[in-house]
């Protein structure tokens, strides 16, 4: 009897220091050592990213009527990265920088998801005579092709913005997974 009272008071000792103090002990415990998640490793099949309806590697055609005048853009979505509350071709950062240096190459694509509202949003810009003018089709349908939501224009300089009708459709569809 008297062997086991310095094991339970060792038991106990153990207890009270807790768990991190085990792995500073150096012994073999498995609760300290880092884990791997092997899902990753093991599921070698490239699949492209993925945001609402955009997909890495697709290009957008985009059309629209404006004040009475066509405009059509395709746009390219090279790589998804996290933005707020969604998923854009360029992070906030370059958007920033972007804003501050208007330039006539800008594109962004971008799919917004919250609770209350699903959106894809294009947007470039086109030099024109009296500076940079912007565009930006705004879908908040985004259940079916083709997208379709409310084109804008911004003249550089130009207090009023010109608005009408766009329609968005993807024009190369990543091909789908080779089955195995």
């Amino acid at each position: 009897m008297l062997g086991s009272m310095p094991k339970l008071k060792l038991q106990t000792t153990l207890f009270a220091v807790g768990p991190a103090a085990l792995c500073g002990l150096a012994l073999s415990l498995s609760a300290c050592a880092p884990t791997l998640n092997l899902g990753n490793v093991i599921d070698t099949t490239p699949s492209p990213a993925k945001a609402g309806p955009l997909l890495v590697g697709q290009t957008w055609a985009i059309s629209g009527q404006l004040a009475g005048e066509s405009v059509s853009k395709t746009l390219a979505v090279p790589r998804l990265t996290e933005v707020q509350n969604g998923s854009g071709t360029l992070s906030l950062r370059d958007q920033v920088a972007a804003a501050q240096v208007p330039s006539a190459g800008y594109e962004y694509v971008s799919y917004t998801n919250n609770d209350q509202l699903k959106q894809v949003h294009f947007v470039w810009n086109v030099a024109a005579a009296g500076g940079i003018d912007r565009y930006e089709c705004l879908t908040s349908d985004t259940g079916s092709l083709p997208l379709v939501g409310v084109l804008t224009l911004q003249r550089q300089g130009d207090a009023t913005t010109a608005r009408g009708t766009c329609s968005a459709t993807p024009t190369n569809p990543p091909p789908a997974p080779a089955s195995k």
